[in-house]
């Protein structure tokens, strides 16, 4: 409060589609900040601060500039919100502008987009039901904040070509996830080398293949290729504890050519291989020692420097940042035979017995060199936290709206919240923080001290004891290539140039690889040559092809690496020059609605059947997780929890969303009970500050007895018809 900042107010609340007085809480909070203004001595508050006020003071209450708001008690503050103006309103002859913000949401306000990997329901390469999660709802939350530069872990660099953060699930941010194997259902925060890890087995058999978003190639001499990934060893102390990471090359004669890294904890090696072998062991190999890896436990970083001469001959250097903070560069050496032109198929990750985290390869001009740069180190923060993934997807479901929107409706589909706290940190919760009646509380108040008034109601809507939730049953939907994109263009691509093609491509349609090169445009195919003619000869290696979504075109890009032009031509005259071929649903198809209910027989004695039916649209796709949200819906609605509202209290700048307080009143309604908060508005004005809260109780006072009633029958006894 000063002499300009007359007024000011903080709402938090969470928002649900559950019935208002059910125990439970999900959808997200968007904290907003109002603020009234006044001028000074001289000068008026809408001169000051008005849409045509001065720069020099007027751009401090711009809609988009920052706000940080702070607030306490006793002279010491804490941290209530950070967020960005949304509007300001200056009436003129007035001596006040009332300004608005909000916060983190903000940053969110961009389009939607998620990628539609189609490896969950790929005939070609089918997953197991319960073993292999293609994503979770956490991690298409996660990924939807990295759009926004919100990041839970070391994020893709720039030229990145792969990248996965296997945060609750396989499917890559950057680049496409073609297959699993193994098991890909154990996700953990434990011991994560940031956030969340896939957790591989102990017998080396968790394996996943990758198509990167831009097919490089391996004769353009300026760029090199380096592929790193995070990993934890904390407790792997048998087993296989390698990791392998590879890159295919693909070269006129579709044989590929394997580049591997791997990292061996037992043996305490560090091995490049490269050969035509799929197993790496079976090829050329340089190996290093490094002692360490059978001496510490926690947080790795491995990377690989990857380049190619002129003749496609491989030179590596290698670099391993240690959990102790020290490091170790494996000196550059030449691996195997030269590498044919061609360019990159497949990034194969093999995990055994540790945790990863943050798989990346990318096309860069120069090795990263220190260890700042080997790390990331001073380019991003993590500024956001999610719980651990318990629901799996085959499929990731079609969005729209914004980026805040999307995360919405998965937290009401999930039951999870999603917020920014005081400090613009990102929380994500589950369905586990009110699974289960808390038995301590962050805070107490009580009517002979800190509670000013309480209103509690206690109403039949509260009331939901037969739950069902709908769930997306995958299992007999198969997806084909059936959407095929082609065209029989004939342009010249000069040194270093650039060219695109653009189909339209629906929300039914998934995710489509680029293709390989290759003598006939075959499917998944595209064809280069030297010079536009029927009998000029194909080129290889020179053309990296990539593929995106953008604004509902699928665009497939081509940039000549070569010193020479290069010619995009069928292998006849008007033949096709590329075929693609999309993914989609087998015709007729769909994911049938199947449904798993919970429900509570002696609450139904007492209340009747109160239904609740929830529809996640499509996000729940198995029947265990929707068992499980049943059972959670079941427990919040089985009784009628009391909601306490209108609860003013003396303020307390540490109360939280999602704190539990105790509220004790001796004066009024005599109770003594926990209650989740789940709605804060605290208000400034002059030298007072009141806070009022919205609670939701955590338990009930028992099945009504009827002690001396005599229910009345629903039809007059007297009455005849």
């Amino acid at each position: 409060m000063s002499a300009q900042v007359q007024s000011w107010s903080l709402e938090q609340s969470y928002g649900t589609d559950l019935p208002d007085a059910m125990r439970a809480f999900s959808g997200s909070s968007s904290a907003s900040l109002s603020l009234t203004l006044a001028g000074t001595d001289t000068t008026s508050a809408p001169a000051l601060y008005g849409p045509w006020a001065p720069r020099s003071s007027g751009d401090a209450v711009r809609p988009g500039q920052s706000v940080v708001h702070r607030w306490g008690l006793g002279g010491s503050t804490i941290p209530g919100f950070r967020g960005s103006l949304r509007a300001r309103s200056a009436q003129s002859g007035s001596d006040a502008v009332q300004v608005s913000a909000l916060d983190g949401a903000e940053r969110l306000r961009m389009p939607a987009q998620l990628p539609r990997p189609s490896g969950g329901i790929d005939s070609d390469t089918p997953f197991g039901a319960s073993t292999n999660w293609v994503a979770s709802p956490g991690w298409c939350v996660d990924h939807l904040l990295r759009n926004a530069g919100i990041h839970t872990c070391p994020p893709p660099r720039t030229g990145a070509l792969l990248y996965a953060s296997l945060h609750g699930g396989a499917a890559a941010n950057v680049g496409y996830l073609k297959s699993l194997s193994g098991d890909w259902s154990q996700w953990t925060k434990t011991n994560a080398p940031w956030e969340c890890a896939v957790q591989g087995s102990s017998a080396g058999t968790t394996k996943a293949e990758y198509a990167p978003l831009v097919r490089a190639v391996n004769r353009n001499h300026t760029d090199g290729f380096w592929y790193e990934v995070w990993i934890d060893n904390t407790g792997v102390t048998s087993g296989d504890r390698s990791i392998d990471l590879s890159l295919s090359w693909v070269p006129a004669s579709l044989t590929p050519v394997y580049t591997t890294l791997r990292a061996d904890f037992a043996a305490g090696t560090v091995t490049f291989f490269n050969g035509t072998n799929a197993t790496p062991a079976s090829n050329s190999s340089t190996t290093w020692t490094v002692s360490a890896l059978t001496q510490q436990s926690g947080r790795w970083h491995f990377g690989m420097w990857l380049t190619f001469s002129s003749t496609g001959v491989p030179t590596v250097e290698g670099t391993v940042q240690y959990p102790n903070g020290s490091g170790l560069i494996l000196l550059p050496g030449t691996i195997g035979s030269a590498v044919p032109a061609g360019t990159m198929g497949n990034v194969i990750l093999r995990i055994g017995g540790m945790r990863v985290e943050a798989l990346q390869v990318s096309q860069l001009a120069a090795k990263p060199a220190t260890r700042d740069e080997i790390m990331q180190n001073g380019t991003w923060k993590k500024t956001a936290t999610l719980d651990a993934p318990d629901i799996p997807l085959r499929v990731v479901p079609v969005i729209s709206g914004s980026a805040w929107e999307a995360i919405t409706s998965i937290a009401r589909a999930t039951l999870s919240t999603a917020e920014f706290d005081g400090d613009g940190i990102f929380r994500w919760r589950s369905r586990s923080r009110w699974s289960t009646a808390p038995s301590a509380e962050n805070l107490t108040v009580t009517s002979e001290r800190e509670l000013a008034s309480l209103t509690i109601t206690e109403e039949i809507d509260a009331c939901r004891n037969h739950c069902s939730v709908k769930w997306a049953n995958w299992s007999k939907v198969k997806a084909n290539k059936s959407w095929t994109k082609a065209a029989a263009n004939v342009v010249q691509i000069p040194a270093g140039g650039s060219f695109s093609i653009a189909w339209s491509i629906g929300d039914d349609e998934l995710d489509t690889p680029p293709p390989f090169t290759y003598t006939d445009a075959l499917p998944d195919c595209i064809r280069f040559v030297n010079a536009n003619t029927d009998t000029a000869a194909m080129v290889y290696g020179a053309v990296e092809v990539g593929t995106r979504r953008e604004n509902g075109t699928l665009v497939l890009s081509m940039r000549n690496r070569s010193a020479s032009a290069v010619w995009l031509r069928g292998a006849t005259s008007g033949g096709a020059s590329v075929v693609l071929l999309t993914p989609g649903i087998d015709s007729g198809q769909a994911p049938a609605d199947n449904w798993s209910a919970a429900w509570n027989t002696t609450s139904q004695q007492v209340y009747g059947v109160q239904a609740f039916e929830h529809d996640p649209g499509g996000w729940v796709q198995d029947s265990a997780s929707a068992a499980s949200l049943a059972t959670a819906l079941r427990t919040a609605g089985a009784y009628p929890y009391p909601l306490l509202g209108n609860v003013e209290i003396l303020p307390d700048p540490r109360l939280q969303l999602g704190d539990v307080v105790r509220v004790v009143d001796t004066t009024g309604a005599a109770l003594n009970t926990l209650a989740w908060v789940i709605g804060i508005r605290t208000a400034g004005e002059g030298t007072t500050v009141r806070q009022t809260l919205t609670l939701r109780a955590t338990a009930y006072n028992g099945v009504p007895v009827d002690a001396g009633l005599t229910p009345d029958p629903p039809v007059d006894p007297a009455v005849t018809v």
